[in-house]
């Protein structure tokens, strides 16, 4: 038993930091130049808003069609990770409601 105390120690130790290390989830994201016109201007109108702590999020199937666009930000929060994920979460709703197939993106400049 005493034996194996250094190992059980060393193995609790090693398991604690790897999950202090692990990295933040980071969710898929889109240049605002590359998105469609109606959706720069929505970021562009909604960006004064934001502060450093804000994001906003997309997802859109068509350039032309808005009904296939959806934009949603979270501004009031206390971190810019709680922010993504609201937005993402609301983006995922919208999503489902509307059909819209692409993927909910958070816009980055």
């Amino acid at each position: 038993m005493k034996k194996n105390l250094p190992l059980m120690l060393c193995a609790a130790l090693c398991s604690v930091t790897t999950t202090l290390i692990a990295e933040p989830y980071v969710y898929p994201s889109v240049h605002l130049h590359d998105l469609p016109g109606a959706l720069q201007e929505a970021y562009r109108h909604e960006k004064p808003n934001l502060g450093d702590i804000g994001r906003c999020v997309t997802s859109y199937d068509s350039n032309m069609d808005q009904e296939k666009m959806i934009f949603t930000c979270s501004i009031y929060v206390k971190m810019s990770a709680v922010a993504e994920r609201k937005a993402m979460e609301r983006c995922e709703q919208m999503k489902e409601k509307r059909n819209i197939k692409g993927a909910c993106k958070v816009i980055k400049e």
